[in-house]
């Protein structure tokens, strides 16, 4: 069988490398991707498998003007708040200072326009040019966000094998391009439920297949090798979850304060800290740095946004000789849930509840339904209450709280068993 994965982000996700890797020892395995990645996603290709470039998309005034349409019109996720906190987010990231602002007026429309064109009807509009190469291809796998409309429209007016893997738990609740006309591939139950009432996907065509992310836990939890302490000392891992350098400066502000609690209350715990690996400015986080309790856990970083399978192990690592993980909403606390290291999520240090707030990244969709719904869930919701949990740390009941958590997104699966499941879930149907 030949298979063709349609990627984008290559380079940081090193999960789709290792699926892609399994699948190619007994499949035919091409990869797709953009002109503009082309380079990056070479870099990183495994070994046997073929690239070809994405040439779709047909420069006209109909297109562009269905561009425009969808761009000002398009219908959002019913979770609208974590879809407008995402483009405030890319608005704010946008390179150059006329690009933002650009940005922030597209989001001003689209808050005040009808949300009248659906992905669907936005699909069967485009003209594509079909110069990409695909008649010897038998089945297709597109990720969340799609990488390409052009091929998507082909790939469904062709009426070929195809269906996207939702990749991340927060996919379905900030992304609005879903189709009602594809398979969808999921991490758990609650993430098909996510993208059938936030969509209107019929279940019928969801399935869950586990989380390639999560593979890594597997293979490290099942690893029999003598694991290493990579600092001489009792800690507290705090996972930095900010991109943005707006909401970044608070989040630095919040671990100072973590910082000075414990400096006050827990002075043999250090507070090791691992900056946002697509943060692009780490110098945001110099006002830490200097800090006598702070260690600043940086080495994972490569040259671009990859990073290697052993930064992946140690990273796990890590999380197992911490006295705990702290963060403001991150997958990394959601992984931790699945060790045996208490995993908290903290709800303050914020002023504002509104727009571009840490109030809102931290009370994302994906947040508020996995990790904070239970009473006794690991949230520290206050300075006060971050004293009492350190004081006790080794009560079982964070860890009942993380099994708990954990268990909406079990089972683990190797590489190989996730791999075949996604391939096995299309051609059973």
């Amino acid at each position: 069988m030949k298979i063709a994965f349609v990627v984008s982000f290559f380079d940081f996700r090193n999960d789709v490398r290792r699926v892609i890797a399994e699948l190619a020892r007994q499949h035919e395995v091409v990869v797709l991707g953009s002109p503009e990645q082309a380079a990056s996603i070479k870099t990183h290709l495994p070994q046997g498998v073929e690239f070809r470039v994405i040439r779709e998309r047909r420069v006209t005034v109909w297109n562009r003007i269905w561009e425009r349409m969808y761009l000002l019109f398009k219908q959002i996720p019913k979770s609208e708040n974590n879809y407008y906190l995402m483009q405030l987010f890319l608005a704010s990231n946008a390179p150059t200072e006329d690009q933002k602002q650009k940005a922030l007026r597209i989001l001003r429309w689209t808050k005040r326009l009808p949300k009248v064109l659906s992905y669907d009807t936005y699909l069967d509009k485009l003209k594509y040019t079909s110069h990409t190469q695909l008649d010897d291809i038998d089945q297709f796998i597109l990720y969340t966000s799609i990488a390409d409309d052009y091929l998507l429209a082909r790939l469904l007016k062709e009426n070929r094998m195809a269906k996207v893997y939702v990749y991340s738990w927060d996919h379905a609740c900030k992304n609005p391009r879903f189709s009602k006309r594809i398979r969808y591939l999921c991490w758990s139950e609650g993430i098909n439920e996510d993208v059938a009432e936030l969509h209107g996907v019929p279940p019928s065509q969801i399935q869950e297949v586990g989380a390639s992310q999560f593979c890594y836990i597997h293979e490290f939890l099942n690893s029999r090798q003598t694991l290493t302490r990579h600092f001489p000392y009792e800690y507290i891992y705090f996972g930095c979850a900010v991109g943005i350098p707006e909401l970044a400066r608070q989040e630095v502000e919040v671990i100072r304060q973590v910082a000075q609690i414990l400096m006050e209350h827990k002075p043999e715990l250090k507070l090791v800290v691992r900056p946002y690996p697509v943060m692009k400015d780490w110098a945001l986080y110099d006002g830490i740095r200097q800090l006598p309790n702070v260690v600043f856990d940086k080495d994972f970083r490569k040259t671009d946004l990859s990073v290697s399978e052993k930064a992946i192990f140690e990273k796990f690592e890590k999380i197992h000789f911490a006295q705990a993980f702290f963060h403001l909403g991150t997958t990394m606390g959601l992984e931790a849930c699945l060790t045996e290291t208490p995993s908290f999520i903290l709800d303050f240090g914020y002023e504002s509840t509104l727009g571009l707030s840490l109030y809102n990244f931290i009370h994302q969709y994906q947040n508020d339904k996995y990790l904070m719904i239970r009473p006794a869930a690991n949230v520290i919701g206050s300075l006060d209450q971050l004293i009492e949990i350190l004081n006790k740390l080794d009560s079982s009941d964070f860890l009942n709280n993380n099994r708990e958590t954990a268990r909406a997104f079990l089972p683990l699966r190797s590489f190989n068993d996730f791999a075949h499941k996604m391939i096995d879930d299309a051609t059973s149907r």
